[in-house]
């Protein structure tokens, strides 16, 4: 987040708050700060005092809603951003996570892509464009999702399909590597086992339906790839997400 700051610094006066729990300090350190405009990291924040906006913030951005946070919100006058809304910023984010995660298997699997086979477990934005990418690449994809109209139309884009139901039932090949973008829990830790190694890009908590204890050891909750990877271009996005909401903010004055 420290190239956000960078980007915006000739336009705002940005501070950094480097946690995921809303409590007595950060709650403090944002009220001494008294700033306007509030960006959240994507995941909620652990709520371990009530959420309370300054007087000062007149600018939220939200990435995932939280019931707590949502209430607080709809008692002022703040005006809310849910960036996982903006088609621009999730393209362009689902471009860097795709990526990312190349550059991930690379470095864990110390291996070539080409020739190997992959399944891809949902069809949104990243799904299509790791799909995409790892075909060019030479890799062997096939999608699968519940979704009848996800299915048909990654075959209409010449991938192999298969039902998420079915895929479990089916596959028998140990060198199969599984890359998981639904965000919800649907995988059997016991299943885990059906494939080389499973990598879980979805937000915490991950597909396995037992997060808590028993993780296989080829499961791998591979996430916030943009920034492990391209700090710099995710932060870059980020800004002129900001920069472009603020914008839109100021014509509608």
């Amino acid at each position: 987040m420290s190239h956000v700051q960078t980007e915006v610094s000739g336009e705002l006066h940005a501070k950094l708050f480097p946690t995921m729990v809303w409590n007595d300090a950060l709650n403090n350190a944002i009220n001494d700060f008294q700033p306007q405009i509030i960006f959240m990291p994507i995941q909620t924040l652990i709520l371990e005092i009530p959420f309370a906006l300054p007087k000062s913030c007149e600018v939220i951005f939200i990435g995932k809603k939280h019931e707590d946070i949502e209430r607080e919100l709809e008692q002022g006058n703040t005006h809310v951003v849910y960036y996982l809304e903006d088609e621009e910023w999730i393209w362009d984010n689902a471009n860097l996570t795709a990526e990312g995660f190349i550059n991930y298997f690379y470095l864990n699997e110390k291996q070539s892509i080409y020739n190997k086979q992959f399944i891809i477990t949902g069809y949104g934005r990243v799904g299509k464009r790791l799909a995409f990418a790892l075909h060019h690449l030479g890799a062997k994809v096939i999608i699968s999702v519940r979704s009848n109209h996800q299915l048909f139309e990654a075959k209409s884009y010449g991938f192999q399909i298969e039902t998420l139901e079915n895929m479990l039932k089916r596959q028998k090949d140990p060198s199969m590597y599984l890359i998981n973008t639904i965000p919800s829990k649907w995988l059997d830790n016991s299943k885990v086992a059906y494939f080389k190694q499973v990598f879980d890009l979805a937000s915490n908590p991950g597909c396995l339906l037992n997060s808590e204890t028993d993780i296989p050891g080829n499961y791998a909750l591979s996430t916030s790839l943009p920034g492990m990877y391209f700090p710099q271009d995710a932060g870059y996005l980020i800004a002129r997400l900001i920069q472009t909401q603020l914008a839109f903010l100021e014509e509608e004055k």
